[in-house]
Formats: structure tokens, sequence, C-alpha cells
């Protein structure tokens, strides 16, 4: 699976920020300078705040209950505020175009928590505007606020004025009945109670009135601050459209340096090895998911990569080949490719791998040290050299021959020039013409790099595409004075 198949790291991302951070720190430079062209080119904003202390509006004057109890309904309030009785006439007061609407998206409302008090905050791009209008609002307000209230008042005096009438209706049918009765009966009794329930009634009528009458609905509240004439303030629209731009800018360098970075590794990566080693000869073998490419054509372009690179080996000379990859593992893949590759070329090979790998090669003999394989009896012998997975001693040569380190700690001879040049030539008398040492990328493994020092060839297999593991293989082998010879693709 390819980085690009398995998403982004946070490695990933640091990687292109340093990578291509001219790019990235020029669409910053390019963000800032448009948002601040963009918060500068905004209007400006004026905000003007008038505050009402509102008074509780007492319901029912005749209710029996404690007076300061009552408390205000903020959300009622604000609705109050932003009515159409407030809004109309406000719009009126000072000839405002529009509907209220338009009005009151110029408006914010607030309430002072534990307290009695509503800020009425008016943004505008004209301080005469937005003062004239906050504190024509606050005014209103509490005109309408008292309105209700004295139509509150009017309508219980109505509803007692007409409670009175009908008492006073039945109290003259009350009197009419008593003086039709006769003095000392049971009917004058019951007649002279029906009058004095009657007259009850209407005197409790009339301290109602009263009551209702006396309440005072002109204190319903106060303007106790007037919006003064605002200074020009910092728009929070024009801001965040000036962050927006710049977030944008940011975003869009990114991309763009995420679409070179891949561009780079994806081909351009190529371009750049040719740069670094112009000597080098550039492959790119066929493969079945980078195109339609038969098995035939696959093979035909690893046998021919397989015998360019021992060419020059013969019978009691080896040739050295170092096959180094760009990742933390060896290209085993390919080079197992390759060791069959030469077998069916009929080629005796020795294919030492230069460091640990994860991977189970069955085939390949266990090397305790390289040191004392080159001063044992045979490398293929099973004197000193524990076999693996059938793997044994042999009269002759086997066509390909596998060696492994149990770690990288037993490969350390390979460090050492004394031993690989002695492990070469062994090889050759042995009756092997080419020596392919297989190790990873040198950025991690030393043995890359030293071992490219001393083969006569050697050969950067790029497995993911990578253009920068690709570019720090090749600078890390050049800068060890490797000549490399092949660049390989699969």
């Amino acid at each position: 699976m390819t980085e690009l198949e398995s998403g982004f790291r946070v490695a990933d991302v640091v990687g292109i920020v340093r990578r291509r951070s001219a790019i990235i720190l020029g669409s910053a430079v390019v963000g800032l300078v448009l948002g601040y062209l963009v918060f500068a080119s905004a209007p400006p904003k004026y905000s003007a705040t008038s505050r009402v202390q509102v008074k509780t509006l007492i319901q029912n004057p005749l209710d029996p209950g404690p007076k300061d109890t009552q408390k205000l309904d903020v959300g009622t309030e604000q609705d109050l505020v932003k009515s159409d009785a407030v809004g109309d006439a406000v719009r009126k007061q000072l000839d405002l175009e529009g509907d209220n609407r338009a009005l009151f998206r110029l408006l914010t409302v607030t309430a002072k928590e534990d307290s009695l008090v509503l800020e009425l905050t008016v943004e505008s791009g004209s301080a005469k505007k937005a003062q004239s209008v906050s504190n024509a609002i606050a005014e209103a307000y509490l005109a309408e606020r008292e309105r209700q209230a004295t139509e509150r008042r009017d309508k219980a005096i109505a509803r007692i004025d007409q409670q009175r009438q009908d008492a006073n209706a039945a109290l003259t049918e009350a009197n009419a009945a008593y003086a039709a009765t006769e003095p000392g009966t049971p009917e004058r009794s019951a007649a002279q109670s029906a009058v004095q329930d009657a007259q009850q009634r209407l005197a409790d009528l009339n301290e109602s009135r009263s009551i209702w009458v006396n309440v005072d609905t002109e204190d319903v509240g106060e303007l106790v601050r007037r919006a003064a004439l605002p200074t020009a303030v910092l728009s929070k629209m024009a801001l965040a459209k000036g962050v927006g731009v710049f977030g944008l800018c940011v975003l869009a360098g990114f991309a763009v340096a995420l679409f070179v970075d891949r561009r780079d590794s994806l081909g351009g990566g190529r371009r750049r090895v040719q740069q670094l080693v112009p000597d080098a000869n550039i492959r790119i073998l066929p493969t079945a998911g980078s195109r339609k490419a038969s098995p035939a054509e696959i093979d035909a372009a690893i046998d021919r990569l397989a015998v360019d690179l021992v060419s020059g080996g013969t019978r009691g000379r080896a040739a050295s080949v170092l096959v180094v990859g760009t990742r933390v593992e060896p290209p085993l893949a390919l080079a197992e490719e390759l060791a069959s590759s030469l077998t069916f070329a009929g080629i005796p090979a020795l294919f030492v791998l230069a460091g640990s790998s994860d991977r189970e090669l069955r085939q390949a003999q266990v090397v305790a040290s390289f040191t004392d394989l080159i001063t044992g009896p045979s490398i293929t012998g099973p004197p000193s050299l524990p076999a693996e997975a059938g793997a044994g001693a042999s009269a002759s040569p086997p066509t390909v021959t596998w060696l492994r380190p149990r770690g990288s700690a037993e490969a350390s001879g390979l460090l050492r020039r004394a031993v690989v040049e002695a492990l070469i030539t062994r090889a050759g008398r042995e009756g092997f013409e080419a020596v392919v040492f297989v190790a990873a990328t040198p950025t991690l493994n030393a043995a890359g790099a030293a071992l490219g020092q001393w083969v006569s060839k050697t050969s950067v297999v790029v497995e993911d595409d990578d253009g920068q593991a690709v570019e720090a293989t090749v600078e890390a082998l050049t800068h060890a004075d490797v000549r490399i010879s092949e660049v390989v693709w699969t």
C-alpha cells in the first residue's frame, strides 16, 4: 500500500511543510496582504448602547400577596423591544426607510444578569444613526410599556364599572323586594339580607375601582443611560472575512505544495535523480500495477536487468553488485526475481543479505559471522554454516545461494573492506560468477554506503516511486563516493 492509499501521517505533513516551506510561506504572505486589504476596505462600523432600567409591573393590585415577588420576564421584554409597535414608532420618529425587520437587524438586546437592566445596542455604518436609533428604541420601548400598563388598568376599570352597574341593578331590585314585604315577616328578613349583600358587593367594587385608578402606569422604567455618539469600532464581520481570506490562501498554498511534492515524487524525482547522477542508467520496470504488461514482458525486463548487473563476472572472478533500496526493508522482492532470472540463465550467483530483515527467506543459509565464513572450508559447505529449510552441502555450489546474518550485529563484517573483498574473491574461486549484496536504504543502514565503495556496480531500487526517498538515498551514496550505475523503478 502506497502513502496515497494509506493516508497522511503527522510526519508526512511535517515533511511537506519542511520541503515546500517557500510555497507555504509565500501563500501565507499573500494571504496576509489580501486579508488586510479585505479588512481595511470594509466600511467602518459604529456601535451605540443605551441602558434601560425596567420596573416590574403589578399585574393585579388586588392580589393580597407580596408585591416584591413579581419578577421581570426577560424574554417577554426582549420581544417587546422588537415588537412592531416599537419599530413603527421609531421609524416614524426618525423617518427611516425599510421595514421593522431591517431596523431590528441593527439591534442587539442583552439583559444584565441578576438585574432589571436591558442594554440596547445598535450597530450601523453611521455614528449618528447608531446613537439616534438606540435612544429612540429605548424611548419607544418605555412608551409602549407605559401604554400597555395604562391599557391594562383601563380595561380593569371598565370591567369593574360593568360589574358596578350590575351590582346597582341588583341593589335596586333588592330594595324593591324589601319594600314589598310586611314588617316582622320571614320574607322581610330575607329581603333585608339580600339588600345588605347587594350593598356589600357594590362597596367592594367601588374599593377595587379606587385601587385600580390609583395605579401608577407611568412608573414602568427609566432610561438610565442614553447612547453617546460612538467612534468607529472593529468590525467582527470584516475581521472574520480578513482571517478567512488568510486561511484560504494558506490552505491553497498547502494544496499547491502537496501537488508539487507529489509531482516531484511521481516522476519529477526521476528528473532530479538524473541531475544528481547523470551517468546512471534510469530503468523503469513494467509492472502489472503500473500499466497493462504481460507476464512475459515483466519477466523479460527483469532478465535483462539481472544479466546487465552481473555482466563482467567469470568463473574464477566473480562480479560484485550492490542492490540497495530506498526503504527500511531491503528490496527482497526484486532480489528474488533477479535470483530466479540468474538461475534460468545458468549464472551461478551468491546473494548476501546485508543487515536484518523481517521477511523470512526459506532458502537462505544463516551466517553466524562473515569473518568466519571466508575462512571456512566452503561457502556452501555445512562445517561452519548451519543450514535452514532445505539448504545443505553440495559437491558443487547451487546456481543461486542465499546467505543471511542472524541479525545486524552478525553482519558487521560487511562494513570491513577486507572481509567483503575476501568474500568476493572466495566466491569466484568456488564457481560463483556474481556476488549480489542486498541492503536497505543507506540513510538507515550503514552497510549500503560501505558496500557501494567496494563493489563494481551499485543499483538503487525504487519500490514506492517516492521522489524524496530516492533523492535522499542517492545523495547518501554520492556523499560516500559511491558510483551509481543503475536506478530502477519497479
